[in-house]
């Protein structure tokens, strides 16, 4: 199970490593735009389509990979008080309830992006007016990411010696 583990948050591990790639060209945009817009006097069409494609594909992709990390808002206020074991049961409680609307989201999310791709649809946005699909392919990506993420820690509150919110190594 713990090996299990380990190569499902491999994978939540590369889509972390993947959103924190998509800064780069977030941030070339980002500057590219103000430069164009306040030293030139030429805004571009396609700047704010691309940074908050971008943005939210961070967001999101990042998800998975910030619960991998524990560094989730957790309110300790009452946990923190409980021995180990009332955690872990609280912990395995919450995920149970999470992981199914997460599964659920991510089936309604695919079928939202494969519609998109059906349609032909496009953003109306801006100028460039992008596609959707790849934005919503995005979206199902990342929560199914995120629940793959959730069924690990799950995992982690039910084997033996593995801990909820700690990475097991890679």
């Amino acid at each position: 199970m713990k090996r299990l583990i380990g190569l499902a948050e491999r994978w939540v591990l590369a889509i972390g490593i993947l959103a924190a790639l998509l800064l780069v060209p977030l941030v070339l945009a980002t500057t590219w735009e103000v430069v164009a817009r306040y030293a030139f006097g030429a805004p571009t069409i396609w700047a704010y389509e691309v940074g908050y494609t971008l943005t939210g594909s961070h967001f999101l992709l990042a998800l998975a990979y910030t619960l991998r990390q524990g560094e989730h808002i957790r309110i300790d206020v009452l946990s923190g008080s409980l021995p180990p074991g009332a955690r872990r049961a609280i912990d395995a409680l919450v995920y149970a309830l999470v992981l199914p609307i997460l599964l659920w989201l991510t089936w309604t999310l695919w079928g939202y992006a494969s519609s998109g791709y059906a349609r032909g649809e496009t953003s109306g946005q801006s100028a460039l007016n992008l596609p959707v699909w790849p934005f919503r392919l995005v979206f199902t990506l990342a929560f199914a990411t995120f629940a793959l993420q959730v069924l690990c820690e799950l995992a982690k509150t039910l084997v033996p010696g593995a801990r909820p919110g700690e990475r097991t190594p890679a």
